[in-house]
């Protein structure tokens, strides 16, 4: 009984043993045991890297290029806190181990591959941003792993992060997800991306999405604008024929391609197209007129069928042929304008004020008057809005501004989908996505900020006290996307406005004006604040911290980040890796 227990123990063992045994080769010397253990690493063969490197370490303990390469295959087998106790023991016997930036990078390379196959979302899109942040081509592989995962969330930012790298394996996963993705925000992603990369091989798909109905209106347009990109140029006979589809949505890219190409000798199309049975190719038609047209003088047949459209049943195409109008000549398009800004409609009245900014100065008088005898809050900002764009009457605009900032409670957003011509701020029609949580807030405040932002553009003193109240709400941490939208127009005033808060009495605003500094203004001398803040610091501000300094990329933050990589949470430590990286290649 005993040898039948025996002997299948002794088969066991020799069937593991016997390969390790293999790899050990006595007696190989220190240089060709290193040559062997990055033969495997540079064939992906990583577990027989670790074994040859493991056996290598025990013969040769006190070897730094040992020590590199164990620490290299302990880092592409997922090891990476062995890894660093590894390095940290090298270490102790070379300080100048320490400054290895070679083996920092690697380090943080097995953080980040280990955060991929991490079982909990956060972690995965944490070590995807920070894969895409590195700009190496390592992220490749990981980007397409990625753009195949199970979390559709996961999936869509990897599609977005897709597009800046071009590489041929992530345009055949962009090309296989067209035809295979079924979440709606994933395939608005995948739409922007096809155009981004101009991928022609998709040109056909796009025209179908134009052609289906059942597609939503964001899906149409997104593919339109993608296929302007596709295109390299245009002919005036693939426009006549684009006009002669019998899908409105094809109809609408004629439109948007003569835009684009500035195609002088199409205007006979667009004019047929300006009478369209379809109020989306009539809007359309109006906006390549109004772009594209109106050279001095206008002749008489486009202002004909402007004057025509200013009658027409459809709320978007009347307003917009009195944008058109008003290019040509005020007073044919204010009357129109008063109409509608006086609709029982909220809808048309917002619409209409839109349009009525977007004519820059010629209609300022009307404007004006809006402002007086309008009592729709959200009248009075749009308007606004186009009247501090000329610099007039600034300090009233800014009132009304400050005073909707202020009282008004609903959510807001800028509501381009009647015509992307004009920006509408509009109470907030944004769906809830369940994988993105509170997504409508999100733009709500977002929408908020870009109005603040316009406020300390024109150096209005109550800026500051409207970003701070930002700044305080503890349920609102500025990441890099509101931040970039805080200063979307690229002024230096706003830095100014939020770089005075520094010394503001509240801990709380402080760290969030060093962390908007650092995102946008990549203030090193943020360094030791954020460092110093983040010992203190929450899980979602440390995260926030290590995301403000991976964007100012100092060399000087390599010994705390590597500290971070023993942190307890894998979230931080992934998020500390990427920042690594980023901080050696800058």
């Amino acid at each position: 009984m005993s040898g039948m227990i025996m002997r299948p123990f002794f088969t066991v063992f020799s069937i593991v043993a016997v390969p390790y045994l293999l790899f050990a080769a006595p007696g190989i010397t220190e240089d060709e045991g290193i040559r062997r253990v990055q033969a495997h690493l540079l064939i992906e063969d990583n577990d027989s890297a670790l074994q040859e490197a493991q056996e290598l370490y025990d013969s040769f303990p006190g070897s730094q290029p040992v020590g590199v390469a164990y620490i290299e295959a302990l880092s592409a087998n997922g090891f990476e806190t062995a890894a660093l106790k590894v390095w940290n023991l090298l270490s102790l016997k070379d300080p100048g181990f320490m400054e290895d930036r070679h083996l920092m990078e690697e380090l943080s390379w097995g953080v980040l591959r280990k955060g991929v196959d991490s079982n909990q979302y956060g972690i995965r899109l944490s070590a995807l941003i920070g894969a895409y942040l590195t700009r190496d081509v390592r992220a490749v592989k990981i980007l397409v792993r990625m753009m195949r995962d199970s979390n559709a969330v996961i999936r869509s930012v990897a599609v977005q992060m897709a597009a800046g790298f071009a590489d041929a394996p992530l345009k055949d996963e962009i090309v296989r997800l067209m035809s295979e993705e079924k979440i709606w925000f994933v395939r608005l992603e995948l739409i922007k991306a096809a155009g981004a990369l101009r991928m022609k091989e998709l040109t056909l798909k796009m025209k179908e999405i134009l052609s289906t109905e059942k597609n939503t209106f964001e899906e149409r347009q997104l593919a339109i604008e993608a296929l302007v990109k596709i295109y390299d140029q245009i002919s005036v006979e693939e426009v006549r024929n684009l006009a002669k589809s019998s899908r409105a949505g094809i109809r609408q890219l004629a439109c948007q391609l003569v835009t684009h190409f500035i195609v002088k000798d199409a205007q006979d199309i667009i004019l047929r197209l300006a009478s369209d049975s379809n109020p989306d190719v009539r809007v359309a038609a109006l906006n390549t007129i109004g772009l594209v047209y109106l050279n001095k003088p206008v002749i008489e047949p486009i202002k004909e069928i402007v004057i025509r459209s200013l009658d027409d049943l459809h709320p978007a195409v009347s307003i917009t042929a009195a944008w058109v109008a008003s290019l040509i000549d005020p007073a044919l398009g204010e009357p129109v304008f008063l109409r509608w800004i006086e609709s029982d409609l909220a809808e048309n009245r917002r619409l209409a004020a839109g349009a009525l900014a977007a004519t820059g100065g010629c209609c300022i008088p009307l404007a004006m008057r809006v402002l007086e005898m309008s009592h729709d809050p959200y009248v009075q900002v749009n308007v606004s809005l186009g009247l501090i764009g000329q610099r007039i009457e600034v300090k009233r605009c800014c009132d009304i501004i400050y005073d909707f900032l202020m009282k008004e409670k609903r959510m807001w957003m800028w509501d381009n989908r009647v015509n992307s011509l004009f920006q509408v701020l509009a109470p907030s029609q944004v769906r809830h996505i369940d994988q993105i949580p509170n997504y409508p807030e999100a733009i709500d405040q977002m929408t908020r900020l870009n109005l603040v932002s316009l406020m300390a553009l024109v150096d209005d003193p109550r800026a500051q006290d409207a970003i701070k109240s930002f700044l305080q709400k503890k349920s609102w941490g500025i990441t890099g996307v509101a931040a970039a939208m805080l200063l979307k127009e690229g002024d230096r005033g706003s830095l100014d406005v939020v770089h005075n808060l520094l010394e503001d009495p509240d801990p709380n605003v402080r760290l969030q004006a060093c962390l908007v500094l650092s995102m946008l203004g990549h203030d090193e001398n943020m360094v030791f604040d954020l460092q110093k803040a983040y010992v203190q610091a929450d899980h979602e501000r440390k995260l926030h911290i290590l995301e403000a300094l991976s964007h100012i990329g100092s060399g000087e933050s390599l010994p705390f980040l590597i500290g971070v990589l023993e942190e307890p949470f894998q979230v931080l430590r992934v998020a500390a890796a990427a920042c690594i990286i980023q901080c050696i290649n800058r």
